[in-house]
């Protein structure tokens, strides 16, 4: 017998969990792209696989200003479509909002992928 999301604990009340983790993830990667920017620090694992040693990036500086603006947006974008998500759910709002949402992520975030993918052979490979 198959069970609901709410049955199995992923519906908080009016909240489904899965926005509040987006939005929790683009919180993360925004503080991530400030801190990079400001600190010039490079967090493996978020931006850059846990097999690269930060220490050994070609063009440090280079990656930061190349990855800083897209990390930013990819983080911003997660925030919003986690917020629509917590809105229809809580409201029942239109689900093509959620949907067109999801869409426009995607669409980053593949983005995002061809850019990371890039920067890693011009700045660490």
């Amino acid at each position: 017998m198959r069970k609901s999301c709410a049955e199995m604990g992923l519906n908080m009340g009016n909240i489904n969990i899965f926005d509040l983790l987006i939005a929790g993830s683009g919180i993360y990667l925004m503080y991530t792209a400030i801190m990079m920017k400001m600190k010039g620090e490079l967090k493996t694992g978020v931006i850059i696989s846990k097999d690269v040693d930060v220490n050994k990036i070609r063009d440090k500086e280079g990656f930061i200003r190349y990855m800083y603006g897209k990390v930013l947006i990819l983080g911003l974008l997660a925030v919003v479509v986690g917020g629509i998500g917590i809105f229809n759910t809580k409201w029942n709002g239109p689900e093509y909002l959620s949907l067109i949402g999801i869409g426009c992520y995607l669409v980053v975030l593949v983005i995002f992928g061809v850019a990371s993918s890039k920067a890693k052979k011009k700045f660490i490979d």
